[in-house]
């Protein structure tokens, strides 16, 4: 008896979004991940993320509510939310919370997410490309890697300090890039998932 193939989508994918300038595009591509990724999305914005973009904006789009930094129910809502995901999303990942993950930082909702997870996680980070440049930034990106996680090339957009890249600005979510990751991530082919010890 042939085995039915792995699903192509996530039946729930938390988005952990940090306070990249990119996540004031939060509600749409939130819609774009429902089209093409995920049956149930739910979102955990960190408190830069939540000032960059209305938390009530992405609540209509998700059909959910949003999980934020100064939540008062202790946790375990959020905690229910991730043990059932089956996939976690860090978009826009900055070098911050890149940083914190992959020395195991757990200060605030996004890391703690993506560290307690046992869904794979993909990042996709966001930042001026001088800084992923920096050595320190680099082997962050290279240590998320080692401990399992899939982690886009880092995508710059533009660099709103300068306008730099202004005029190749096109398309604001990295869909073309995402969904194969994703693919081979739900059919078992890159696993996304931290390595714990036994």
């Amino acid at each position: 008896m042939l085995s039915a193939e792995a699903p192509r989508r996530a039946r729930r994918l938390v988005l952990c979004a940090t306070g990249a300038y990119q996540s004031f595009t939060l509600p749409g591509f939130i819609l774009s991940l429902l089209r093409h990724v995920a049956d149930d999305v739910h979102v955990v914005l960190s408190a830069s993320a939540a000032r960059l973009v209305s938390p009530l904006a992405v609540e209509a789009a998700s059909h959910h509510p949003v999980h934020m930094e100064a939540d008062g129910d202790g946790g375990d809502a959020l905690a229910e939310v991730v043990r059932e995901a089956d996939l976690v999303l860090v978009y826009p990942a900055t070098v911050n919370v890149v940083g914190k993950v992959a020395n195991g930082i757990a200060d605030g909702a996004v890391p703690a997410v993506v560290l307690s997870a046992t869904a794979p996680v993909i990042f996709v980070p966001f930042a001026n490309p001088r800084m992923w440049a920096h050595p320190a930034a680099a082997r962050n990106l290279e240590r998320l890697v080692e401990h399992g996680y899939v982690v886009l090339p880092p995508m710059s957009g533009v660099e709103v300090a300068t306008r730099e890249g202004l005029a190749e600005s096109g398309e604001p979510f990295p869909l073309p890039t995402l969904l194969p990751r994703v693919a081979a991530v739900l059919r078992g082919s890159s696993t996304g998932r931290a390595r714990r010890g036994d």
